[in-house]
């Protein structure tokens, strides 16, 4: 049975995304660049909404992307992917599976029928919902020392609360960032 983990960069007022969607404000260079390129060699089966999926799908592929971050393109490129999207019928980005109707089943049976992790990227919606399904095993969050005005919560429309238990805590002295690791109680 593999272990689904959540990866969220997060500002310290707990936002994920700000205003029309705006990630920039995440810093992707210095100590946490190399921090992504470590974690996206762990061949693990990545999982996206619908949103998010189609923003990673505009990059990773692209020749910009193999120029400012190579490594973690060619991992992500060759990972396999899977998108949940009720909306979404195709794609190009390779290795890329489409998984539409009742997800919270599929995740189940997909978290028991493989032996590779999974790690949501990103994906707000689908995290909350995971989250409220139980299925979350371990959050990673990346504390980003930046407050947005107005934002999204990583738990936006999470139904009950959600107890987690600290496993540990590693600051990017250089960055001002704070990873911090959690598994579910």
């Amino acid at each position: 049975m593999s272990k689904l983990t959540s990866f969220t960069f997060i500002t310290v007022n707990g936002f994920f995304k700000g205003q029309n969607e705006d990630t920039s404000w995440h810093p992707h260079g210095g100590e946490a660049a190399k921090f992504a390129n470590d974690a996206s060699s762990a061949d693990n089966i990545l999982l996206f909404g619908r949103k998010t999926f189609e923003m990673m799908a505009s990059f990773w592929p692209s020749p910009m992307a193999a120029e400012l971050f190579p490594i973690v393109a060619e991992n992500m490129n060759k990972s396999q992917k899977i998108v949940c999207s009720n909306t979404l019928k195709e794609t190009d980005w390779k290795n890329t599976t489409i998984m539409s109707g009742e997800i919270i089943e599929q995740i189940k049976q997909l978290k028991q029928s493989t032996t590779k992790n999974i790690t949501i990227l990103g994906s707000g919606s689908l995290l909350t919902q995971l989250s409220d399904a139980r299925l979350i095993d371990n959050y990673t969050i990346m504390l980003d020392p930046i407050a947005l005005g107005k934002g999204t919560s990583i738990f936006e429309g999470i139904k009950s609360n959600l107890e987690l238990k600290l496993l540990s805590s590693r600051v990017f002295e250089k960055d001002g960032i704070v990873l911090l690791n959690y598994e579910r109680k």
